[in-house]
C-alpha cells in the first residue's frame, strides 16, 4: 500500500512540476529495532468523531489520486474513511491541513443532508 501510494502520488506531483520523492520506504523486518504502530487515536484521525483541523503542515495542493484507481485489490479494505464530499468541502490549502474553524467537527455535517 505505501509503495502503490507513493508511486501515485510522485506521478501526480510530477504532474504538477514537482521533483520526484525521495522518502526511502523500508519494511520494519529489516530492521532489529521492533517498530510500534502509534496510538489508535493517531490513526486517521481525520476520520475520527470529534476530530480538530490540524494546521502545520504545509500541502503542495495535489491530491492522491482516488484510491481505487491505483490500490491493489487485495487492500481495498484500506480505503479511506472520508467520503470525497469531504475533501471538496475542506480540501489542503497552504499552512492549513483543512479549511474548517478550530472546532470539534461533524461529518456528515447534519444540516447539509450528505
Amino acid at each position: 500500500l505505501c509503495q502503490a501510494s507513493m508511486k501515485a502520488y510522485g506521478r501526480a506531483m510530477k504532474a504538477e512540476g514537482y521533483g520526484r520523492i525521495t522518502t526511502e520506504l523500508a519494511a520494519a523486518s529489516n530492521f532489529d529495532q521492533v517498530f510500534y504502530y502509534a496510538e489508535d487515536y493517531h490513526q486517521q484521525y481525520l476520520a475520527k468523531p470529534r476530530a480538530r483541523p490540524y494546521c502545520s503542515a504545509q500541502p503542495r495542493e495535489v491530491s492522491l489520486p482516488p484510491f481505487d484507481t491505483w490500490a491493489p485489490d487485495a487492500l481495498q479494505h484500506h480505503a479511506p474513511k472520508l467520503p470525497p464530499e469531504f475533501w471538496e468541502a475542506h480540501a489542503p490549502t497552504p499552512h492549513c491541513v483543512i479549511r474548517a474553524p478550530n472546532e470539534p467537527m461533524e461529518w456528515p455535517p447534519p444540516h447539509t443532508g450528505l
